[in-house]
Order: structure tokens, then sequence, then C-alpha cells
């Protein structure tokens, strides 16, 4: 038999999986705990209880599966979106938008199946600058959405300029033509390939290759006794017109300059001076007139036939396209329409906009987010130009996300990829880019979250989160596992994420079947801690995003919970409360969930609680927990008067300790009979706690002493709880410290003292 007091010293290691139950020698298992439920386990190593969620706003629908989405303008200066059937409504400073006294909204087109994938993560994708976010659905054309004052925003379809368009010249044989160069205009093709779905989309015409349309080339003549007013030329790939009106003399000839035209508005002369003493005298210098680019972009408007269509000139068509006598097969359509598809994936890199569609990656001109042209004035391929890429692999693989970092990090169903530079030497470009494949893991299409120069992902099966690292050892990008110590915690699939860097550094998750869980994240200090909340009321999570709290002093963790209420279901938008620190007093506890608070003149009657409507909830009266009520016509009578409450509904916070190793004579303690008989619990900021040895043999610690008022709170706790512990010999040793009331709890250490029987 052998005596030892042991100290767990920390609890961030989060709760581990039950396969590590035999790993007594791994680090982690001494900051480890079977069971860590509502606790935020700590950088410093305490485990913290969570806040409680307050309750803002039931959405528009709760029939409907809704979504929140954030808009981060500042720290200071940050909106919540509640995006559902048709609609969008938004939320700042902890309260809904009102206009008038009303719900503010717009609509939207997006109904409310068109928002969720079949596995039941967000389909909208989104990207801010400033005050716009683009947004992109596979289904839609991309839109933006501007904000001009709090109760004025719109959203708008994106009005591209220059593409992105296919391949030009898909087909040989069919050939287009236009009735005019401007205005709205009829195209005619020599064969089928238009549809009523392209109503709405881009399409472009070039001028064909070779011809009647002569290259300018300078020191050329007219001829002679020719006059060269209205010949037209391609320069540049521009096309000009002749302005010099000059009738030659006999004998005369007008030459080109050395000048090669250029400009793309007015006139400009090519050279100057005169040519004598040669068989042909003549004057040098002609005066060009820009036309139009030797391309132009028109917008079906209407549909006729398979070989025609009405449209909208959106830049002027070149002179050699307009005729039945001016065909060509240099045409192409968008590569976003109804009929291709639309983006389903967005970032910004480099400066540029990023658009995915299936395999096709399309960066905008670099600094000109809604310009794609692939073709300048020049007709030459310059570094800033659109980018068009495919991302290729053993397989087609959707993009299911993009994230830039290094490089652009490329997600997809079969493997990560990295978009990026052939050379740094040279800018980001047409002729400067390539992808590379990093991993073979497959991803989820779960927007991930970037952590510093971390990217964190989902894989595809939805069980594990990966970190995406660059290594400049290795060139390249490294997956790590994080749920390796815990696999157990995503059973049932990861649908959403979200980072909330302050005050904890928490990667929050959602899980398939609305549990919350947290990853405490911090790779400087050696923290990797999950942790499961389950939220009051059997509250189902369906969703979460976060923002800055109106102070900008940390990050708030809003999120859908759906739950029965009277037999109804219903969808509440919540958010964590923030921390209960050392700066609090009792009566600032808020931990109850899809909570309220009161604080005001002393009353007997809560009300504002229809939310609540049939619901048992905890209450929290002048900082002590009071006598559970249940909520009747959007009320409850309280045993006396507050001046400060908590109401809503109540969750447990569950600390359940790994099998303790504390060693014996002759070796492990591990499958050995033992004992604990006495355990010292260090808390901060603490009332109220059970403990023992598992949850149906716990006894209630003591906080108040004899020296307490009766008619006031219990002080708040800091410091060395000695418990007698209630239990005899077993082989587990397991400690339980439980908190049920609407009370704060910081657990700081724990110190038993056991008795291991030898063998």
């Amino acid at each position: 038999m052998s005596k030892a007091s042991p100290i767990q010293t920390s609890f961030n290691g989060g709760e581990l999986s039950p396969r590590l139950d035999g790993r007594v020698d791994l680090g982690k298992y001494a900051s480890g705990c079977k069971n860590l439920q509502n606790f935020i386990p700590m950088i410093q190593g305490p485990a913290l209880r969570r806040s409680g969620t307050r309750f803002i706003a039931e959405v528009k629908n709760s029939a409907d599966r809704t979504w929140l989405i954030k808009f981060e303008f500042s720290e200071t200066q940050a909106y919540i979106l509640e995006f559902g059937d048709e609609y969008l409504r938004f939320y700042t400073n902890y309260g809904q938008v009102l206009s008038g006294g009303s719900t503010y909204e717009i609509a939207t087109p997006y109904a409310a199946s068109d928002l969720t994938n079949a596995n039941d993560t967000l389909r909208l994708r989104y990207v801010q600058s400033g005050d716009v976010i683009y947004f992109v659905h596979p289904d839609f054309p991309p839109k933006k959405l501007s904000r001009f004052a709090p109760t004025n925003w719109t959203l708008t379809d994106v009005d591209f300029e220059g593409g992105p368009f296919e391949d030009v010249n898909p087909d040989q044989t069919t050939t287009v033509y236009a009735s005019a160069s401007t205005g709205t205009v009829t195209i005619t093709a020599s064969s089928a390939i238009f549809n009523a779905a392209d109503v709405g989309t881009t399409f472009l015409i070039e001028s064909q290759d070779g011809g009647t349309l002569i290259p300018w080339e300078s020191q050329k003549d007219f001829g002679v006794n020719v006059n060269p007013l209205n010949a037209r030329r391609r320069s540049d790939g521009k096309i000009y017109i002749c302005a010099t009106n000059y009738t030659p003399l006999s004998g005369q000839a007008a030459y080109t300059g050395s000048t090669r035209p250029t400009h793309v508005t007015g006139t400009f002369r090519d050279g100057s001076g005169t040519i004598t003493g040669t068989s042909l005298d003549g004057i040098i210098g002609v005066d060009w007139t820009y036309e139009s680019l030797d391309f132009g972009v028109i917008r079906i408007s209407g549909f006729t036939s398979s070989t025609v269509v009405t449209a909208t000139v959106e830049k002027r068509l070149p002179f050699n396209v307009v005729g039945a006598s001016n065909t060509t097969n240099r045409w192409a359509f968008s590569r976003w329409s109804p009929i291709n598809g639309y983006p389903s994936q967005i970032a910004f890199f480099r400066e540029r906009l990023v658009f995915a569609t299936k395999q096709t990656i399309d960066m905008s001109v670099a600094a000109d987010f809604e310009n794609f042209s692939n073709r300048n004035t020049s007709g030459e391929v310059s570094a800033d130009m659109a980018i068009a890429i495919v991302v290729s692999s053993d397989t087609v693989n959707v993009i299911e996300w993009l994230s830039p970092s290094d490089g652009l990090l490329i997600g997809t169903a079969g493997g990560e990829f990295v978009a990026g530079e052939v050379t740094l030497d040279e800018p980001l470009g047409p002729g400067n880019v390539k992808i590379t494949q990093q991993s073979l893991f497959g991803s989820k299409s779960v927007i991930p979250s970037q952590v510093g120069d971390v990217i964190l992902f989902t894989q595809r099966s939805g069980r594990k989160l990966r970190e995406l690292q660059y290594e400049f050892s290795n060139n390249g990008y490294k997956s790590s596992d994080l749920t390796v110590l815990a696999d157990h915690i995503t059973a049932g699939g990861i649908v959403d994420i979200t980072y909330q860097q302050e005050p904890h550094n928490i990667v929050w998750a959602v899980r398939g079947d609305g549990v919350l869980l947290g990853f405490t994240y911090n790779r400087e200090q050696d923290v990797l801690g999950w942790h499961r909340h389950v939220i009051g009321g059997n509250g189902i999570v369906e969703n979460i995003e976060h923002i800055p709290n109106p102070s900008g002093t940390q990050d708030d963790l809003w999120m859908i919970v759906r739950r029965t209420i009277n037999g109804q279901t219903k969808r509440y938008i919540e958010y964590l409360e923030s921390d209960f620190t050392e700066d609090n007093v009792i009566t600032d506890a808020f931990f109850v969930d899809s909570g309220l608070s009161y604080s005001g003149a002393a009353t007997g009657t809560l009300a504002g609680l229809d939310h609540l409507e049939g619901q048992t909830v905890q209450v929290l009266v002048n900082g002590a927990a009071h006598p559970d009520r249940v909520v009747e016509s959007g009320s409850i009578s309280l045993q006396v008067d507050a001046t400060t409450a908590a109401v809503g509904l109540g969750y447990e916070s569950i600390l359940q300790t790994m099998r303790l190793e504390a060693g014996a004579r002759d070796g492990t303690a591990q499958g050995k009979t033992k004992r604990i008989n006495k355990v010292v619990i260090r808390f901060l900021q603490t009332v109220g706690a059970v403990a023992g040895p598992d949850n149906d043999t716990l006894d209630r610690i003591q906080f108040r002493s004899g020296s307490d008022p009766m008619d006031q709170a219990v002080p708040l706790f800091t410091g060395d709880k000695l418990v007698e512990w209630p239990n005899g010999y077993d082989f587990d040793a397991y400690m339980v410290i439980k908190q049920n009331q609407p009370l704060p709890m910081t657990v700081v250490a724990i110190m038993p003292q056991v008795t291991t029987q030898d063998r």
C-alpha cells in the first residue's frame, strides 16, 4: 500500500479521447480531462466556467434554417447579418437594427433552401472590403452588399468589366456577326449556339484573324494621287481611322510616320515632315482617330432563337464584325452563366479579387476588383492583367474553399493546393502563376479559419480539424491533425467553425448534432485543448459567427440556437456573454442560456420572458441563486424583490479528471484498487459547487461561512477547499467537479490524497 498526494495543475489539455485512457505516459494526460463540459480550458491552465448565452431575437421565420454572417468594418463598427428566406436582417451593439420602429431588412434572391448545402454547411461564400461584402453562390451571379448608413444597405449584382470569358474560338466553323457597333444590336450565328438562359450574360466578339484590315506600319505610303481619309489600320490591338483630309498633288504621296498609334481617345499624328528629292515626294505624318479595340463585349438582353439574340453593346464592337459580310469565328461566352454555373468560392489575394468556379480560378486585374479583362489596350499580356488557371489533379474535384496565406490556399475534396508565383522576382501575373498540390487529405465545404499564419480547415469526412502552415525549410505547407488526441469529440462531423481571438484563442465549431465545440489553440504555449458546450434547454446550435464587441475589447461569439418552446420549433439568435473575471462582482454573474438581465427598482416580478414561455428557468437574484421558476405569460414571480437578476435556462458545467496516476510501490497505479481520502480543490472567484467520484455521488461544497449575512449573496471565494471524499476503493479514482447553479466557477488545481493497494 502506498500513499500519494499528486496535483493536477492544468486542465488545458482539454477533453481527451477514451483511446488515451491508458496513455499515462503522454504529456497531455496530466493536463487532460475525461469530460470537460461547459468549461473553457484557459491557456494559463485553469478551467473557467463558460458564461451563459444572452437572448437577442427570434429569427424572422423559425421554420427555416437561417445563417449568420459577419460584417466587420472596424473593431468598433461590426454587424451580424441574418440571412433567411429571401431576406437579410442586421444586428449591431447587441440589438436588432430598426427603421421607424420596425425591423430593418432588405430582400435577397436566396431562398432558405439555397443557403445550405446537402451536408448542412453554409453554401454562401463572402469576402469584405471596407463597406462592401462580395457574395458568391453557385446558382446566382456574384453580388455585393454595400453599406451607406445603418439603415441603408443595398444588395446588387456585380457589374464586372472584361469577363471572365471562356476560351476564344471554341468552334472553328461557327461564325457570328452584329447588326451594329453600338447601342442595341442583333447578334446572328451561323449555327445553334444560343440558349434562353444566356439572357443577362456577356458575350465577346473579336475581329477575324487576317481579313482586309491592314496592320499599321511606319513609313508606308498610301499611294500617289490617293486621299487616305477614312482608311482604317490595326495598331496595338486597336482600330484607327485616318483623319488626314489630304488630296495629294500630282506625283506626291502621304506617308505614315515612325510613332505607332497607341492612344484610346481622340486623334493623334504618327509623325511629321516631308519627303523630297525622290521619285515620290510626299508628306510624312498621318492623323489617326481611335475607333475601337479589335474586340467588343455585348450583354445579351433577349433570346430570339438558337442562332439569334438581341444585346446591348457594353464595349464598342469593331467595324469588321458588323454586317452579314463581316462574320468572325472569334467569339466566346462568359465563363459565369446559368449554363456554366457561377463562382462558388471567393477570396482576396495579392490585391486581386479571386473566384473559383468548379476547378477554375479567376483572379481580377490587380487593384481593380471588378475588372476581369485579360486583354489590355495594347493587345499584350501584362503582369497586372486578370488571371485564369485550372486546378489540375488526378480526379475532378470541385474547389471547396479558398484562403490567402503566403500563397492562395485551395481546398478540394481530393486534396489541398497552393497558387502563387513561379518566381518571386516578378509580380503575380498571367505569365507568372502556378498551382501545386500540398496534401491529399481532402476538404469539407466548411469555411476555414485563419489563426496567425496558420489555416485551420475541416477534413473531408468532417471528423478532423487540420492546420495548414508554411514551412520554410521544406518550401511547402505541412498539415497536422488537431483532433488526434480527441478524435471522439467531433462525432457527427463539423459543419461550421469560427475563430474567437480574444480573450482565449478559441476555435469554435458546430457539430452535426448541434453540440458546440471549443478548441483552445495556442501553439506558442503548446495549448491544444478541446471542450464541449451543451447549451441549456437542449438547445441545438446550428450556426456560429464572431464579431468584436462594441467597445472593441474582445470578440463575441454569436449563434443561432434551435429550441423547442411550448411544443413549437424556435430559432433564437444569442451570443455568449463575456467571461466572469476578477473585475466582476457576484451581481454581474450571468450563467444562464437564452437569458436576460434585469437591473432597476426592486421588483417581485420579472417580465419580458415570452421567448421562454412554459420553460423552467434558473434565476440569480441580487447575486444569489433563487429557486427555479416556470415562465407563465412571459413572466415569473420571485420570493424576494430583485434589483438585479439574470433569468434563463440552466446548464451544468462538468469537469471529470482522467484516471488518477500517482504511482504505487511496485510501479503504476493503473489497474489497482485505490481510494481517494480527501481532495483539496483550488478555486478562483467561485461560489457553489459539488464534487465526488462520479455524477451520481456528489457532495455540495460549503462556501457560506457562519459570519456571512443570511440575507445577502455568498461572497466570491478564492483559495483552497478541503473536501472529504465520498467514496471507497475503486480502480479508476476519477474526480468530478460540477456547477449546476447560475454562479461562477474557476478550477485552478486539484490535489487529492490517495491510497493505492499493491497487487
